[in-house]
């Protein structure tokens, strides 16, 4: 069962972020989640008294990735929808990130960094209160870690999405702190390896929780793999020298064959069940690593923590009952073409091979043909399956992954290729479980039906690397950082402007078509730029 995640009836008012002198931070926290009991809180002074009033200020630090402006939303739909594998549907809309068509003062852009802020804040204020309380140590260990965690993530957020980035490691407390510059990205990547280094040593096993929706031990060093891949492809734009590039990729190596050598962690058979398990309130630790967890509807209860997963993202739907959907995200005919013909369950998941229609109350499924590959739907969230007779038409409970098994293994097989200059057993091992599962072969079983051919060259694997991300991952929020980092965003959306196939959406073309080197990196908001004098100069173009 899905632990019940929900506000507490208190919030503290705090200044936490660099766009507000000040600004009503809502400090959320959770009954069986923390196994905490909700707290009267009216002074500062007496907030970090006990055990029970640390573990829901780290709620608070939690409770900003389930944010509307975080992965409630915005990230995986506006942020996130403009690459090769994913467009914007509404025709009727004209500008948005979502269409490559916006200006600094973009609210989703200042939105998220505000988020983003907030949470670091959060947890800076738990960093900075962690020894008041008397209390057990261990326990005092993992909140310290969690917290060093999180604000290492929303960092990472921030520098994989704006660049260089101000480094607050101390909380806002007064309009005075406001004023902040930024900091050059490879000095903000520093920090968050060593946050989350030092976190590694802190937190708990997955196996102490049993659900995805705190962080672990390999989460962390999973996570870290990811970072470390990041900071690799600085090179790309220019930042890093060759060295810097390899020794990141050893990093990476580093991190991402802790996480397979725990012996924690492992793909689950079925393909679907994964996300299936995130609409029915289901947790596997082996594949879902890390997740956000979502509770209620946003009707009968007063303290919900929903998303727009299924929702914004799902087959277009307009029966409640059902669950009703806007259909917002479309797949490019690029993805749909890139399964084999071999591997169309997985295929069929991810894209939804089926409109919906709804007629007298009764919604059923209609095929598409096999030709009508331009307009179909994120298919991986399915409202058909999210439990309860409660759905509401802008509320889900389902869940959103941050870190599956499936991405270690191909963080792995990348970083593999990239140390030694050409794909090692292990890096064909770890590529093969993703596919024979997707083709619904045994997972350790070779099988030339679907495996890698043997003999590839560093260039050559490293494609296939790249590709199998493209479609396992696909629709998970990774695709256009992916690009940036291989330094092909740009190039590959203008590829397919060009090479989009007859009877194609015109909505598929538009951002690919608006896309420049400026939307390498997003703006600073506009607000930011005007109210921290420290920030300095705008990101190239903008």
């Amino acid at each position: 069962m899905k632990r019940n995640i929900g506000f507490n009836n208190k919030y503290r008012k705090w200044i936490g972020s660099l766009s507000m002198i000040a600004l009503i931070l809502q400090l959320v926290s959770c009954n069986k989640f923390l196994d905490t009991q909700p707290q009267n809180v009216t002074a500062e002074s007496n907030f970090y008294a006990n055990a029970t009033q640390l573990n829901n200020a780290l709620t608070g630090v939690y409770g900003i990735l389930a944010s509307a402006n975080v992965y409630g939303d915005n990230i995986w739909d506006a942020l996130s929808v403009a690459t090769d594998e994913s467009y914007y549907t509404v025709s009727t809309t004209i500008s948005g990130v979502q269409l490559m068509n916006f200006t600094s003062s973009e609210s989703s852009i200042a939105n998220t960094w505000a988020d983003l802020y907030i949470g670091i804040n959060r947890a800076n204020l738990v960093l900075e209160n962690i020894n008041k309380p008397v209390m057990d140590s261990t326990s005092r260990a993992t909140i310290q870690g969690q917290a060093l965690f999180l604000r290492a993530y929303y960092y990472f957020l921030l520098v994989s999405n704006w660049g260089d980035v101000p480094l607050k490691l101390r909380s806002s407390i007064s309009p005075d702190s406001i004023s902040c510059p930024r900091t050059d990205a490879k000095i903000v990547y520093d920090q968050i390896v060593r946050d989350m280094t030092t976190a590694d040593s802190l937190v708990l096993p997955a196996t102490s929780y049993g659900f995805g929706g705190r962080v672990s031990k390999t989460t962390v060093e999973g996570i870290l793999a990811r970072v470390c891949l990041h900071r690799a492809g600085l090179f790309t734009a220019g930042f890093s020298t060759i060295d810097d590039r390899a020794t990141w990729f050893a990093q990476s190596l580093y991190w991402s064959r802790k996480v397979i050598n725990s012996g924690i962690h492992s793909l689950n058979p079925s393909y679907s069940q994964v996300f299936i398990n995130h609409c029915q309130n289901l947790y596997d630790i082996k594949e879902s690593m890390w997740e956000v967890m979502f509770y209620g509807t946003g009707n009968g209860n007063p303290y919900p923590q929903n998303g727009r997963v299924g929702n914004n993202s799902g087959i277009k739907c307009n029966d409640l009952v059902y669950g009703y959907s806007y259909g917002f995200i479309a797949a490019q005919s690029k993805l749909y073409t890139s399964f084999a013909a071999a591997d169309s369950f997985r295929r069929d998941w991810c894209i939804a091979p089926f409109s919906l229609s709804t007629t007298n109350g009764v919604t059923t499924k209609v095929p598409f043909s096999a030709t009508a590959i331009y307009t179909r739907y994120n298919g991986k969230w399915r409202r058909e399956y999210e439990l309860g007779n409660n759905k509401q038409k802008n509320n889900t409970s389902i869940n959103y992954p941050l870190l599956r098994y499936a991405d270690v293994l191909l963080m792995y097989a990348e970083a593999a290729n990239e140390v030694n200059g050409a794909p090692t057993d292990s890096a064909y091992w770890a590529i093969n479980q993703v596919r024979r599962r997707a083709y619904k072969y045994p997972l350790n079983t070779p099988n030339v039906k679907c495996d890698i051919a043997t003999g590839l060259s560093d260039q050559e694997f490293r494609l296939a690397v790249q590709d199998e991300r493209y479609r396992e991952l696909c629709f998970e929020a990774l695709r256009r950082n992916d690009l940036i980092r291989w330094g092909k965003y740009i190039s590959t959306m203008k590829t397919m402007a060009q090479q989009m196939p007859a009877g194609a959406s015109v909505m598929a073309a538009t951002a690919a078509n608006n896309i420049q080197q400026k939307n390498i990196l997003f703006p600073i908001p506009i607000g930011e730029l005007s109210l921290n004098p420290g920030i300095g100069k705008q990101n190239a173009g903008w």
